[in-house]
């Protein structure tokens, strides 16, 4: 009998080391998350969509460096004001009811009226003909509401996920806690790939139920989007619901010990000013921007490639991301059943390193088929396939499994780092390096590209893919060395913190 218990003992801690006592935090955190991410990539679905088969994959460099990154500045801005004015509670509900009243907007009056809000076309035809250098400046103008809504839309995961949520998490959550909470709460919060993706192709079809309820004064396109913005909003109150009932029974019920709320006074300035000081804060930073850069550099690429495939259609193009996000999903929950194996095993280091690695592999072949498209080394088929459905099927390979690992990895384990950081440190420190380094991560990514159709206003993505690549290797590199040396100082801070507690 003793071998039989001490193997169910071991089977326990591995598949599910949830104590009785972490059940109602467990639970309300990981449906939290769920909610939050299928909302994200809902929302992330129908703005490349709309950008890139409306616009074109190119623009995305522009709203990325001239309009994301000022966004994000303006944002930290704006968080560090209200930290200063309100509770973190306070502040969730009101940015959460912000982005409600902005899909309302977008959904039901911006996108199915797109001719009342945008400009002449044939004016905005007129300046890309008399100013070619400044093309794609007049094209965004030219689309504005749908920038608008791709700023956003990019804004909510930065946001909503990774500022406020994991705040919220880290508030309620132990350092000897997060080995087990986190893992199996992002199991539960990745599972939503699987229904997002389904969603988005289900409201991709001609026949889905809630059209007749949106009336018929619109078009076939404006109607699917009216209906996946309904499913969004509807996910917003959700969350509000949700979030009040974590902050009733946990954050100042018997769940947590209750404090006074906390008006912290730290400035913009001293925010990054304290991440210039700290080397432990600047190793998160640097994370952050490199895997914007990575995935960046990337994307351009492939949401090009995939427009030309699906003779830029939105539908299609929308259907083709909700497949995407399923096997995403996948990847995502596969990972997710050994994550907490893999951090028991090999530390947090290891688990660390999984995303990079896996990044550098899959992201490579992406770039090289590309570049041996270009030099002419390979035919426009190969056997029997099409060259540039396998360049997309790569790319979408690439993002299944650098996302999957991504959510399952990278964001468990970039969260860890902050719990043993003092309140000062965790909430304005942690603000300005998820703000900001995700934001400065994809400006610095899109810098090259930007300069490249700028001063060439006839150049394609794919002649721009060797420098890419080079600069993928390059950044790659960076990410790697930098998670080795946050380790040691979190594997420092972590002891410094267990004898304080002993003492």
């Amino acid at each position: 009998m003793k071998p039989i218990n001490a193997l169910l003992k071991r089977w326990h801690a591995t598949c599910w080391p949830m104590k009785r006592s972490e059940l109602k935090k467990f639970f309300s955190m990981a449906i939290l998350m769920f909610l939050i991410l299928l909302n994200q990539n809902l929302i992330r679905g129908i703005k490349d969509s709309l950008v890139v088969t409306l616009i074109g994959a190119e623009v995305l460099s522009f709203i990325k460096l001239f309009v994301e990154m000022p966004a994000g500045v303006l944002f930290v801005v704006i968080y560090t004001i209200l930290c200063n004015k309100m509770t973190t509670e306070n502040i969730f509900r009101a940015i959460i009811l912000f982005f409600l009243f902005f899909f309302i907007l977008f959904g039901f009056f911006l996108f199915p009226y797109q001719g009342l809000w945008h400009p002449d076309p044939s004016m905005v035809a007129g300046y890309v003909k008399l100013y070619p250098h400044f093309k794609w400046f007049f094209v965004m103008w030219g689309k504005w509401t749908l920038v608008l809504f791709y700023m956003i839309g990019e804004l909510w995961p930065m946001v909503v996920f990774t500022l406020l949520y994991w705040q919220l998490a880290n508030k309620i959550t132990k350092t000897a806690e997060a080995g087990r909470l986190y893992f199996f709460c992002n199991l539960v919060g990745q599972a939503n790939l699987l229904i997002s993706g389904s969603i988005m192709v289900y409201f991709s079809r001609k026949d889905h139920f809630l059209l007749p309820l949106l009336g018929v004064d619109k078009t076939e396109s404006a109607l699917k989007i009216a209906a996946l913005m309904a499913i969004v909003i509807l996910l917003c109150l959700c969350i509000l619901l949700l979030h009040r009932y974590v902050e009733k029974h946990l954050v100042y019920g018997h769940m947590v010990e209750r404090s006074a709320p906390t008006k912290l006074q730290l400035g913009f300035y001293d925010s990054c000013k304290m991440i210039a000081q700290s080397k432990y804060l600047g190793l998160i930073c640097v994370l952050m921007i490199a895997y914007s850069m990575v995935i960046h550099l990337i994307e351009g690429l492939w949401f090009h490639q995939t427009s030309l495939l699906y003779k830029q259609d939105p539908t299609h193009f929308i259907t083709y991301q909700g497949k995407v996000l399923f096997w995403t999903g996948v990847c995502t929950l596969t990972c997710s059943c050994f994550g907490h194996a893999i951090i028991r095993k090999l530390s947090w280091l290891g688990a660390a390193l999984v995303t990079p690695i896996v990044t550098l592999i899959v992201g490579s072949c992406f770039f090289l088929l590309i570049v041996a498209v270009h030099l002419n080394f390979l035919s426009e088929t190969i056997m029997g396939l099409s060259t540039l459905a396998i360049i997309v099927a790569m790319g979408g390979l690439q993002n299944v499994l650098a996302k999957g690992t991504k959510y399952c990895f990278f964001d468990v384990t970039k969260e860890m780092v902050y719990i043993p950081l003092d309140g000062e440190m965790g909430t304005k420190g942690k603000a300005a390096v998820d703000i900001l380094g995700g934001k400065i991560g994809k400006s610095a990514g899109a810098i090259l590209q930007v300069i490249c159709y700028t001063i060439f206003a006839t150049v394609q993505p794919n002649q721009l893919a060797p420098f890419l690549m080079v600069m993928f290797f390059f950044i790659c590199i960076i990410w790697i060395a930098a998670v080795g040396m946050l380790a040691k100082r979190y594997n420092r801070l972590i002891s410094k913190t267990e004898a304080a507690t002993l003492q």
